[in-house]
């Protein structure tokens, strides 16, 4: 009985298809798994095409070999005849997703692909069947865009510094917010905002520099008070105590 798990190809010339290393299967990009992400390659679980771990295991009736499902489509474009050189010919309506060796896969665990990236930076490891929902939605290292839609991408992990600090769609307070404008605005609002309230800014700061005034002129009315009150204390000094006062002339201190 011909066995489950798929055999290399023969070299008879038939056309190949090269491995290309992806991250999960997102239903796009072509080829098998890269097995340095894999915790521990499972036994016989590579394609016979690429010579990569099986993504998405398709299988030939009535010989059972399993291939990478874009592999082997890839294949029958060019040949009929079965990838592992048995002659076997193909049809179309006999070539089905292999279950046994999908849900195996499934199963097998791995590490996240930003865990060899720059030293080891992601740590976190699960079944193959949670690695694209971990790339997409938890993984602080990988590349997501902006929640905001700012058109930025960026690290997860760096998404709220972004908002907070260089998101142009994160509302900022207006410059002229010390002199009492109110208006939280993004980026690309502020420039008209500061457009039509020209005549609003320059009376808050009409209105500020008339209250510097008044506390300028408190100020110096403070120190005028300050000076005179040192003019009169120039003739005192202390004796025994803090609250008795003496007068003299000459500042010399009195028996």
């Amino acid at each position: 009985m011909a066995s489950r798990f798929p055999r290399q190809v023969q070299g008879d010339g038939a056309p190949r298809t090269q491995g290309v290393r992806v991250g999960y299967d997102d239903g796009e990009e072509e080829g098998g798994y890269d097995e340095e992400m894999f915790v521990n390659v499972p036994e016989g679980c590579k394609c016979g095409i690429c010579h990569l771990i099986l993504r998405d295991p398709t299988m030939i009736d009535p010989c059972q070999d399993t291939f990478c499902g874009s592999c082997l489509r890839r294949w029958l474009r060019t040949s009929n005849k079965c990838p592992s050189g048995d002659n076997v010919t193909v049809e179309q309506d006999k070539v089905r997703p292999n279950l046994f060796v999908a849900k195996i896969m499934a199963n097998t665990k791995v590490n996240c692909l930003k865990k060899r990236e720059g030293g080891g930076r992601c740590d976190w490891q699960g079944d193959l069947s949670e690695l694209k929902a971990h790339q997409r939605h938890t993984c602080l290292f990988s590349d997501t865009a902006c929640e905001q839609e700012c058109g930025a991408i960026l690290q997860r992990g760096l998404m709220q510094l972004h908002i907070n600090d260089a998101c142009t769609r994160t509302p900022r307070p207006c410059v002229f917010q010390p002199l009492a404008c109110a208006e939280m605005l993004p980026q690309r609002e502020m420039t008209a905002h500061m457009k039509t309230s020209g005549i609003q800014h320059i009376d808050f700061l009409k209105t500020t520099v008339l209250q510097q005034q008044v506390q300028i002129q408190l100020m110096q009315e403070q120190i005028v008070e300050l000076q005179r009150f040192r003019k009169q204390m120039t003739g005192y000094h202390f004796k025994e105590r803090k609250e008795d006062w003496v007068w003299t002339s000459d500042f010399n201190r009195t028996d």
